[in-house]
């Protein structure tokens, strides 16, 4: 009889020792997956976070080019409009200088007569005020391309950044 009783306490004895053990493990395997749940969450907000802030940062860099590569065609046009005035004004004046130094050449040979002087004084003022507004055309023109250029290139450098780098967040994630 006592011995039925040792072999009873014995058996109980293995059942609450494997029942805790497996409760454990459960227990530990639980929390794990917990564990390592919360970590996959806290990563994907994360990553989500930055893909956000890449994103808008993006957005406001874009934003900010198109805004700079307005004003800077605002000032383009601005400045063309004042040297196409520039040049009008230059052409004026040399037509006006051309008609007064005629007009006070032709009183000149009337005074007097002699002729060829007047004559290469006539085609030496032609060919200094010649001379001059090709040279004053020339600058003009070499500054507005100059302009042009950078502008297209800003333009190019806009486009290239909105067709590269937007997309990048949707990539990486």
């Amino acid at each position: 009889h006592y011995e039925q009783q040792k072999q009873q306490h014995k058996k109980q004895h293995v059942i609450i020792t494997t029942t805790t053990a497996t409760t454990t493990i459960i227990i530990i395997i639980i929390i794990g997956i917990i564990i390592i749940t919360t970590n996959l969450i806290v990563t994907i907000s994360i990553i989500n976070i930055i893909t956000v802030v890449v994103v808008i940062t993006i957005v406001t860099i874009v934003t900010i080019i198109t805004i700079v590569t307005i004003i800077i065609n605002i000032i383009i046009i601005v400045t063309i409009i004042n040297v196409t005035i520039i040049i009008i004004t230059i052409i004026i004046v040399t037509i006006i200088t051309i008609i007064t130094i005629i007009i006070i050449v032709t009183i000149i040979i009337i005074i007097t007569s002699t002729t060829i002087i007047i004559v290469v004084i006539i085609i030496v003022t032609i060919i200094v005020t010649i001379i001059v507004v090709i040279t004053i055309v020339t600058i003009i023109t070499i500054i507005i391309v100059v302009i042009v250029t950078i502008n297209i290139v800003t333009i190019i450098v806009v486009v290239v950044i909105i067709v590269i780098i937007i997309p990048l967040p949707s990539f990486l994630s």
